[in-house]
């Protein structure tokens, strides 16, 4: 077995300060809280909790626990308590919420990642669990044959299913789908300051090489991580019609996302650079049908950090496969991030799309929800938020401008009783329809149990809004559904609140309005029930190693059973107020043809084109619906003159 002592990182690692475990102990027992700053923190943590957190209700039901006695609890034994006690039984509180967007952040002495220099997987091997290793850091020696695609077998003398298991129940997941998902990335890595630290030092790893069993030990290390959330007052870039603070945007599990950056940092540095696009990419555009076909590969992308493309060959078809990272844009810039995802649709194959969030923990609702219309005929409805019914948030929604709307059933639920405010969306329904349908061949979104937040919501729109089929890597996604603010920010715009200054670079999170589902599930709320997959793949070893070949393979078969269509058209003068409109269409039985929301005229249609005219003058919006024989929407189409 190799030691940990023979275990080192080689030059070039561009992680900064990285310490042993017993380095890091020794490293955070400075500057330990004061009795009254842990008081301090207890308070501010029972107002957030008791007052305003919005899923106490819901979570005291599905959850069976009492946080608020938890806390007082903790009040009264705080003097035996030490200061990593009072740190880790706070922490367990929170996780014990089940809501990954609900956090105790420690001080900042405690800021750094935990890792192994490995990463671990779940794949089903001839119809057995297993786990394999995945990826590892370049700058770590040790055991030359500890390896991607090893299969791992016991965890310091544990079978790894147990190990995972054992770990997953000291996570916060809404559902075991998202207990074990969190649990088995903390096995090798993870945010200290918002996870339980490693209790050990080192770990001993069993696992096999081409049937021979060998063991080798790997020490954890702490590195200062540089990866950050930044959420600022104001965005530079919103769609029209949005006029809100930017965190009053924001559904993100942190921790997620922090450790999406990190893997990246550690494991696929090279991944980060901007690639290559077309100088003249238009965004936004519709395109004509590919005459040709496009070659299997990648599809470079402006935006690398949340976007990859590429163009898949499987046996069932070429389609596109467009992976979302993340809802969060660390330049804040979410027009440019909604236009490169206009783009790549536009040079996809029509075929069919593979359009992938697996490992999204969210970001801005906006970003979400604004790129549904993209792929849908229908007019997108944006999910309803509430807020839970308390003086508290009462006082809230009195004080800031962003929550007026909620103000007048917060105020009416003295006399009413209701647990929960009337639920209003974030932001007018026109701000998500003004563009309209880009992308009209089939698309299969494949979700995990890290899919959180604004992630979920994406996933619950493009199930309530039937763009299709939900193909689920695990049983269900991660099930957040809430607008999540920072103590600070809260403490900062509730100016007449009670909340104070937390110490020593103390930090909490809180959902602060959850979220409804709409549709056929309409009122249903997100938070623990998620969004279950309409069909289940097992991810195989062949998925992990070989670039998803049997999930891209099994996608492709759900888009073959469905119908590409093509409705576009163009518009040229026809006299006085009228618009000739040439509409080209494929697959389409007939249309609908709106202006300004008012029909104005259908007609039968077939392949090919149909030419109509229609009263319309500038600044009409001109909208065109498509219907197949049997009277469906299939597809749609618009146009401001």
């Amino acid at each position: 077995m190799s030691q940990p002592d023979t275990v080192a990182l080689t030059a070039g690692h561009n992680l900064g300060t990285v310490r042993t475990m017993p380095q890091f102990r020794s490293h955070i027992a400075q500057g330990p809280l004061t009795d009254a700053q842990r008081r301090v923190v207890l308070d501010q943590a029972e107002i957030l909790i008791g007052e305003v957190y919005a899923h106490l209700p819901l979570k005291r039901a599905m959850h069976a626990i009492d946080p608020l006695q938890a806390l007082r609890l903790l009040r009264h034994r705080l003097a035996d308590l030490t200061e990593t006690e009072f740190h880790v039984q706070l922490q367990r509180i929170f996780l014990g919420l089940h809501d990954l967007h609900t956090n105790y952040i420690l001080p900042s002495r405690y800021a750094g990642f935990a890792f192994l220099g490995i990463f671990l997987e779940r794949c089903v091997d001839n119809g057995r669990i297993a786990y394999l290793v995945t990826k590892t850091f370049d700058h770590i020696t040790g055991d030359p044959q500890l390896k991607a695609g090893v299969e791992v077998t016991h965890w310091n003398g544990t079978p790894i299913q147990l190990a995972v298991e054992a770990n997953a129940a000291r996570e916060a997941g809404s559902n075991k789908a998202a207990q074990l998902a969190q649990g088995l990335q903390n096995m090798t890595l993870r945010s200290i300051n918002m996870s339980l630290p490693p209790d050990e030092d080192w770990v001993d790893v069993t696992y096999k090489v081409n049937g021979a069993t060998h063991e080798t030990r790997t020490p954890w290390r702490v590195f200062e991580s540089v990866a950050e959330v930044t959420t600022p007052g104001t965005l530079p870039s919103l769609p029209s019609g949005v006029v809100v603070a930017a965190h009053h945007l924001v559904g993100m599990d942190l921790r997620t996302e922090l450790t999406r950056r990190v893997k990246r940092q550690l494991f696929a540095p090279a991944s980060l650079k901007d690639a290559p696009v077309p100088s003249n990419a238009k965004a936004r555009a519709h395109r004509p049908r590919a005459t040709a076909a496009l070659a299997a590969g990648p599809v470079p992308t402006s935006r690398p950090d949340e976007l990859k493309a590429r163009i898949v060959d499987t046996p069932s078809g070429t389609f596109g496969h467009l992976r979302v990272f993340t809802f969060h844009m660390q330049d804040q810039d979410i027009d440019a991030f909604i236009n490169e995802f206009a783009r790549l649709l536009s040079v996809l194959p029509a075929e069919g799309l593979v359009l992938d969030v697996r490992g999204n923990g969210g970001g801005y609702v906006i970003a979400a929800e604004y790129l549904l219309q993209f792929l849908s005929p229908r007019r997108i409805t944006p999910e309803p938020f509430q807020f839970v019914s308390t003086p508290s948030t009462t006082g809230l929604a009195r004080t800031v401008a962003d929550y007026q709307e909620w103000k007048a059933s917060l105020e009416e639920a003295v006399t009413t009783g209701s647990a929960y405010s009337t639920p209003f969306p974030l932001y007018p329904i026109d701000a998500v329809n003004d563009a309209g349908q880009l992308y009209q061949g089939p698309v299969v979104l494949v979700t995990d149990a890290q899919c959180y937040s604004a992630c979920d919501i994406f996933a619950g729109g493009f199930q309530d809004h039937q763009i299709g089929p939900v193909l689920g890597v695990e049983a269900n996604t991660g099930a957040g559904g809430a607008n999540v603010v920072t103590h600070e920010e809260l403490r900062t715009e509730w100016t007449d609140g009670k909340l104070k200054q937390l110490p020593k670079g103390v930090e909490m999170r809180v959902a602060l309005r959850r979220c409804l589902r709409v549709g056929t599930r309409m009122g249903q709320p997100v938070e623990d029930l998620g969004v279950l997959p309409d069909a289940i793949h097992d991810l195989t070893k062949r998925d992990l190693l070989e670039e998803n070949a049997d999930l891209m393979a099994a996608a492709g078969v759900l888009l073959a059973q469905r119908q590409p269509r093509l409705l576009r058209f163009t518009s040229t003068s026809a006299g006085t107020k009228k618009r000739k409109l040439t509409v080209t269409t494929e697959s389409v039985a007939s249309i609908d043809v709106y202006v300004n929301g008012r029909p104005v005229a259908t007609t039968p249609t077939d392949d090919g084109s149909t030419q109509i005219t229609v009263p319309a003058a500038a600044r009409d919006l001109i909208r065109i619906e498509g219907y197949d024989a049997a009277g469906t929407l299939v597809a749609a189409s618009q146009q401001k003159l």
